[in-house]
Order: structure tokens, then sequence, then C-alpha cells
């Protein structure tokens, strides 16, 4: 059996929601006439090794792997829980498993490496003076740590940078995770140092894979999951269409609507004995993965992780207190004093692919992995399949704010917090690092000024991705596809986007989550 359908089949015995995001290298292309240095801060990835060596993240052999190698003994605890009432039975199970794959990847109860563990450093810069690329200077960090505290050693290595090339500036661009580094970067240090900023699908403001993981919060709705297969599954193959049959036949039925009611009664019995305990014998110990949980959640997920150890974890959650309150929640403030003081500044956003269905919110206009709203630091946006409607497009007449209105009348850019300075790219996914946005990126970091969405007609405020062509056009569609252009992608690609982030509650994305 396939190893992905097995993954389908065993999502709701294992009821493991642990969320990856892949975090592919940005491709080689030619950098247009860049000045100035660029220190470039990926998402999640980077190797991290054990004190006597050893790889500890990226894991050799997957976490879903490992839990599939082991579902014979998870479904028998599973049956067992059933047949004595008494799901302590599985959840013991769940949680030996689960410390067993993270022992060495985990943090002490302060957030700290204590173990030794380590990543290898960022090398030292070499001395270049023109046409920089964003390959030429990487900082390494590593991604489970306070992003407080690593700011400190990207300040320290900026400082090489410029020393290497003899320029007074650097620009910096952060991916995913890396925007939420270089956000308290910025907070921490100012941008005396820094020319330009550009956050690209930064999850800077949160997301709701994190937020909704660490608080709890998932849901199990028929009418989701129906709208997301008939959305996201294409008919291509004997295989997607029999998926999409199925779970259409079964939706009709009710039956599907029964299935996730069971889900839903199961899961309301265990979750407060089982995901707290997953959580802080994974990603709940690691400061970088609450600089993801949104303000909505932050103190919710707070309760529902730590319960009644929160002394017990008070040097962890002293860390991840100060960045909520001193970082995330003032950021949007800051990025527009910096900007009023010299600082250039860009946001780049995807959108149109939708959330996993697991969430309150998974209807919401995302790139597959980050709401679009906290992708672009506050733009409105009609749910995914749907366009903004007419009421709100006519109170927008006579405002200016129309011209920030997408030509597919999905997107108000007009409430983001930087409206002339974000872009957004449709049909592209979150992990996607392709040339022709790295050619925005250069297009941004080349340019002499602040760069607006007017400024050059090859990049217009709104984009749309041609998987084909590999280009960025412009979007002209006046109705929504849901996810088109998803067609071009095939049903393996599809069932493992959804299915692995079902399975795996928080594995290293971010990748997703760089």
């Amino acid at each position: 059996m396939n190893r992905k359908i097995k993954i389908l089949v065993s999502v709701v015995m294992t009821v493991i929601l642990l969320i990856g995001t892949a975090v592919p290298a940005a491709q080689a292309v030619s950098s247009a006439e860049v000045d100035l240095p660029i220190v470039y801060v990926k998402g999640a990835g980077r190797e991290i090794y054990s004190a006597d060596g050893a790889l500890i993240m990226p894991f050799e052999i997957e976490p879903e792997d490992q839990i599939m190698s082991r579902m014979d003994d998870i479904l028998k605890a599973f049956a067992s829980s059933i047949i004595a009432g008494d799901w302590s039975i599985y959840c013991d199970k769940m949680v030996r498993i689960i410390r067993k794959i993270y022992k060495d990847a985990v943090l002490d109860n302060n957030g700290e490496a204590s173990d030794g563990s380590y990543i290898i450093p960022s090398p030292t810069p070499k001395k270049k003076t023109s046409n920089f690329a964003l390959s030429n200077y990487i900082f390494n960090y590593d991604s489970r740590l306070d992003p407080w505290a690593v700011a400190e050693s990207m300040d320290a290595y900026i400082d090489d940078v410029l020393e290497a090339t003899g320029k007074d500036k650097v620009q910096l661009v952060g991916r995913c995770l890396g925007g939420n580094y270089v956000a308290a970067y910025l907070t921490r240090y100012g941008a005396e140092k820094i020319d330009t900023c550009v956050l690209y699908v930064p999850s800077t403001m949160g997301t709701v894979v994190c937020s909704g993981s660490f608080s709890g919060d998932f849901c199990f709705d028929a009418d989701v999951i129906n709208d997301y297969v008939e959305s996201s599954f294409t008919d291509d193959g004997d295989l997607g269409g029999l998926i999409k049959s199925v779970v259409s036949v079964t939706h009709s039925l009710s039956m599907l609507n029964f299935g996730t009611d069971m889900v839903e009664s199961i899961y309301r019995q265990i979750s407060n004995m089982l995901v707290p305990q997953l959580l802080l014998e994974s990603y709940a110990t690691m400061p970088a993965y609450w600089s993801m949980v949104d303000d909505e959640h932050y103190e919710k997920a707070k309760n529902f992780v730590f319960g009644d150890k929160i002394t017990q974890y008070s040097g962890l959650i002293e860390k991840i207190d100060n960045y909520h309150y001193n970082v995330m929640n003032c950021f949007d403030s800051t990025i527009r004093q910096l900007q009023q003081e010299g600082l250039k500044v860009a946001v780049i956003a995807k959108y149109n692919t939708p959330l996993p269905p697991i969430f309150e919110n998974s209807t919401s206009q995302a790139d597959g992995t980050i709401e679009l709203d906290k992708l672009s630091f506050g733009a409105t946006s009609a749910d995914i399949g749907k366009t903004l409607s007419k009421s709100y497009l006519n109170s927008l007449k006579g405002t200016g704010a129309m011209d920030y209105v997408s030509s597919d009348l999905i997107i108000d850019a007009s409430t983001c917090v930087l409206p002339d300075n974000t872009w957004f790219i449709k049909n592209s996914e979150h992990a996607d690092f392709n040339s022709a946005i790295n050619k925005l990126i250069y297009a941004v970091l080349g340019s002499k000024k602040q760069l607006t969405v007017w400024d050059n007609k090859n990049y217009p405020q709104f984009m749309e991705y041609d998987k084909t062509e590999k280009t960025l056009n412009p979007v002209t569609k006046t109705t929504p596809s849901g996810s088109a252009g998803n067609e071009n992608n095939n049903f393996i690609e599809k069932i493992a986007f959804f299915f692995e982030r079902i399975l795996m509650f928080f594995r290293s994305i971010f990748g997703i989550f760089s």
C-alpha cells in the first residue's frame, strides 16, 4: 500500500496532529545589480547536531515514518482504550513514542539547549563588493531557540559581513520563521545597519498551525473537509478521482459528518490528557515555535500546554512572553516607525491555497500554511473560493481603497500596515521558492529608493504564478477559482501536503516553516 495512503488510513486512529512545513533553499538565479550585501535568514531547517556530533534535525527517519512503523502497537492501544473505557492506555503509548522520537531535539525547561546540541555557525563572510546574491551571506541559527537571544548572534554576523564587504549597511531577507528572527533583531537593535528589509511569507504575526495546535483548538468539520478535497484534489488519475468521489458521496449521505463527529468526540475526551504531553515532549519546549502563536490564542495556549507546570517552566515562559509582548505585539508600529526613519521595507505574501481543514478558520485565504491577513500584516480578504462581497466593495468606493483591490476581487490590500509595499502572489504555495519570486526580491533590493507596488510595471501588487512557464503575471481574473493553478500539481503532491500536516504536529519547517 502506498505510504501516503497508509497515512490517510491511520489519521483518525493516531490523532497526532503534528504539523510540518517544507523549507526549500533558494534556487540559483542571476541577481540584479544589488550593491549592498544581503543577509538571508531562512526558515527552519538548519541541521542540528547532538553534543557527540550525531544529526538530530532534520530527522534521518521522518517522524511520520517512525510513527507508521509502530502503527500496530498504536492501534492495539487504541482498541484497548475503547474496550476498557480508559484513554490513558492510548495516551501513554503515544507519549512514549513521541518522547523517543524527539528525545534528542527537545530543549530544557528554560528553553535552552543544555544538552550541548548545536548548529554549525555561519561561515566567515567572504569578501565581495557588488552584485550580491541571496546565497552569499546566509545567517545560520538554531531554529529551536529564542529569537530575541539569537538576535545578538545576528548582529555580530552583520558586523562581520560589513567588515568583509566594506559597506556601511546590509539588506535583510527573512523567510517564514526567519521573519520572526528579523523582527526580533529590528526590535532589539533598530535599523542603523540595515538599508532594506524584505519579509517573505513571514510567520511574524503567528500561524493558525501553531496557534491552533498549541491551544488545542482543532476542528473536525465535514463541510470544510469536503470543500478542501474538492478544491485541492484533482480528477487526474484514478486515485484522485476516487478520493474525491468517496468524500463527496459520504458527505452527501451525512456519513462524513458521522465520521468527523466521532473523531471530534474522541478528541474532546483525550485532548487535555494527550496534546499538552505530546507538545512538552517536542515543540512546546522551543521558543521559536511559540513565536508563531498569535495573540488571539497565546494566553490560552500557555494555560493549555503548561497547566499547573507554570513554575516548572518559568524560564521558558519568560522568553516566550518577552517575544510575544515586546516583539510580535509591537511589530506593526515598529516596522512603521523604522520605515519613517529611512528603512526600506517590502512584504511578500501568497494566497489561494487552503489551510489544512482541521482548524476553526481553515476556510480563510492562505498560502497553505499561514493565513493571508497575518502574512500581509493586515490585508482583508474573502474566504477560499469566494470574492469580497458587493456591499464591502461598495463601501470602498470614493475612498481610494479600490486601487488596492485585486482584479480577482479576493483581496483588499488597503488595510495592510504597509499597503504600498506589500506584494501578493497567487497560486504559489508557502514552501515554493522559485526563481520568479527571487527576481521580485532582487528588484526590491536593487532599488535605490523605497520601491512601491506602483513603481515597476513588471511587479504590480497582485501577481499570479504560472507553474508551467514559471513566471509571475498580473492577476486578471475577475472570479475566484478556489485553488486555481493547483490543477498542475499531481495528486501525490496534494495528498502529501494534506496528510503529512495532519499527522505531523510541528516538524521543523518552518520550512516551514525558509
